[in-house]
């Protein structure tokens, strides 16, 4: 009881400054509680410990300094635990992490791309609460043009490809967005082509779901540049579910990214129709 009762006075007594830009020395302290408190067994604390910087992190001022302290070892060792909840809550923090350029580069240097692509096939109940923030990640981290090639090597693209079926939009957007990110490579833009990329990301753009309708069209654009893949598209009909996308969509964005698809292809077709004559 009373230990209990320890833990609970530790955990109320962390708290932040909204209105604090720099990392005072107050800020530091605070921080690297939490990295401690978070090592502890107790999975009601490590849950804590982990919303709250999932909290701090979308704050841009607190991305790199929650990384400074040692917030990544941290976080990434919570996403082996046998709690899916604390899983959840560490693939959150590290996505708003993420977002951050130089937080990119050292989440993965420290190994951070093959525990997020393990999150990816996390079984079991909310298992796609997991999938979708572990996916939000990825395509953070893609953006980044050697982190593209280390998704590739950890073997992400194959779950990203599954999950793009998921009948969870939630989770099949966040898919799509980072293959649509991994895509701006070219062995990787080939690579989702080969192995079954291409027929989620189609129906996905033929949805009535808006967000879907716009990382299916942007992920249709970067994966319309190989000649392959331009063959493979036209096969499936793509250049059809393109042009509806483009008579339907009310939003600008989006009619831009299937258009820009459409001429991607529209100009192979064009060589094909001058080599024949």
């Amino acid at each position: 009881m009373g230990s209990s009762e320890s833990k609970r006075s530790e955990r109320d007594e962390i708290s932040f400054e909204e209105d604090e830009e720099e990392l005072t020395d107050e800020l530091r302290v605070q921080l690297t509680r939490l990295v401690a408190y978070a090592e502890s067994a107790d999975v009601s604390l490590q849950q804590e410990v982990a919303e709250k910087l999932a909290n701090e992190a979308v704050k841009p001022s607190r991305q790199r300094q929650i990384v400074d302290v040692g917030g990544l070892r941290l976080l990434l060792p919570l996403t082996q635990s046998v709690d899916m909840e604390v899983r959840r809550l560490a693939a959150h923090a590290l996505a708003n992490l993420s977002v951050n350029a130089e937080n990119q580069i050292t989440m993965a240097g420290e190994g951070g791309i093959d525990m997020l692509v393990d999150l990816l096939q996390s079984e079991g109940i909310n298992a796609e609460a997991v999938h979708r923030q572990a996916s939000k990640a990825l395509a953070n981290l893609g953006v980044n043009a050697v982190n593209k090639e280390k998704v590739r090597e950890a073997d992400g693209i194959p779950p990203l490809i599954y999950l793009a079926k998921s009948d969870n939009i939630s989770v099949s957007v966040e898919a799509i967005a980072a293959l649509a990110n991994l895509a701006v490579d070219d062995t990787n833009e080939v690579d989702i082509a080969r192995l079954g990329g291409l027929e989620p990301i189609l129906d996905g753009a033929s949805s009535s779901h808006l967000d879907l309708q716009s990382q299916s069209a942007r992920a249709l654009r970067n994966l319309s540049v190989h000649p392959d893949n331009k063959i493979a598209i036209r096969k499936l009909n793509g250049v059809q579910t393109l042009r509806e996308l483009v008579r339907s969509t009310e939003d600008d964005r989006i009619r831009m990214q299937a258009s820009r698809a459409l001429s991607n292809l529209e100009t192979e077709m064009d060589e094909e129709m001058h080599s024949h004559k």
